[in-house]
């Protein structure tokens, strides 16, 4: 998969943009305790709810109002940059304020960039705007906006994103029939030798 993404993001024709030319960074706060939510990154899922990353992490729930607004659509960067360090969101919820938000405009198609930004070939560019050592390295956002991309037209990004999407839901329906199947052979493996 990360074969395919690599290629199909590397192969982009288009026009090319820095990355502030295509993203604000929003400094939201949950000052009128709007939301409770609160979400986590997670390189492969994205941002997620903190209860379902399986760790008792405790706050305060009255330090909540100086979290971060994140909204559905919007980017996240965090601290695993040997990871990507991006992570995209498909909800809308409350972060660490260490995190820096960023809310793509309409050039970007929703979600497109969440591939490209796991992707060996990205991950590789962070190097340049990376500071720290091991896993506590942090990503410069304030240089990495000046950073370029080639971005195709909407109607490309949207025939990427189903290229990759479809190839996706085959994976998962792969694995799904393989896990039913050891299931089903030690079923008849154990009834076998009754």
């Amino acid at each position: 998969m990360s074969a395919i993404v690599d290629k199909l993001y590397s192969s982009a024709n288009g026009v090319t943009y820095s990355f502030r030319q295509l993203f604000e960074v929003v400094n939201e706060k949950n000052k009128k305790l709007t939301y409770s939510n609160v979400l986590s990154a997670s390189q492969e899922l994205g941002m997620i709810e903190r209860s379902d990353i399986n760790k008792d992490i405790k706050f305060e729930q009255d330090s909540i109002s100086g979290y971060k607004i994140v909204r559905n659509g919007d980017y996240v960067v965090h601290l695993r940059s040997f990871q990507g360090g991006f992570a995209f969101s498909d909800r809308t919820g409350i972060c660490s304020p260490a995190y820096t938000i960023l809310r793509p405009n309409d050039l970007v198609a929703y979600s497109y960039l969440s591939h490209f930004f796991t992707s060996k070939q990205f991950i590789k560019s962070l190097k340049l705007v990376t500071y720290g050592i091991r896993d506590g390295r942090s990503i410069n956002a304030d240089e990495w906006l000046d950073m370029t991309v080639t971005l195709p037209a909407r109607q490309e990004q949207i025939h990427v994103l189903a290229i990759i999407n479809t190839i996706d839901s085959k994976l998962r329906n792969e694995t799904i029939m393989q896990t039913d199947l050891l299931k089903q052979r030690s079923y008849l493996l154990n009834t076998m030798f009754i």
